[in-house]
């Protein structure tokens, strides 16, 4: 039993050690002769002599992250064949980008004239084998309907 305790302390020690940044060993024999030590995380202690662009301790600050970003690129929609088709296709992307639905615009477009007035199946295929998930099917199609005002 003692050395189920003795174990189970060492353990949260070498846990609560490790959290602080160091490491530690501790060596149980069976004759209950114990061996401990500690190593530190530092390869190397710093140098005495500091550059400028080194903190007071002689370590280098740590590096910045570097961010980019990169501006979504939206395909132009092929003109429509009626200019009241226009705005709908305008209020057709905005309402799916609102339902939480990322599709490239050309493609929105296409596939809404291209699944309207399809059966339920049939739609469904078409959208999701074009990356659409199952869950934002109906959602797309009545989005289509509500903007477009039918097919």
């Amino acid at each position: 039993m003692r050395q189920i305790v003795i174990v189970v302390v060492a353990a949260l020690a070498a846990a609560a050690l490790a959290c602080a940044g160091t490491v530690a060993f501790i060596k149980l024999s069976p004759d209950e002769e114990r061996d401990a030590g500690r190593v530190s995380g530092t390869s190397a202690p710093p140098s005495p002599r500091q550059d400028r662009n080194q903190g007071e301790e002689g370590t280098s600050p740590e590096p910045r992250p570097t961010v980019t970003v990169t501006e979504p690129r939206t395909a132009v929609p092929d003109p429509p064949d009626r200019p009241d088709q226009a705005a709908a296709d305008v209020n057709f992307l905005a309402l799916i980008a609102a339902d939480g639905i990322v599709a490239p615009d050309d493609w929105a477009i296409e596939a809404g004239r291209a699944t309207c007035g399809q059966d339920y199946a049939s739609a469904r295929e078409y959208l999701t084998d074009g990356g659409l998930y199952d869950h934002h099917v109906q959602t797309f199609l009545d989005d289509w309907m509500i903007t477009h005002g039918g097919c």
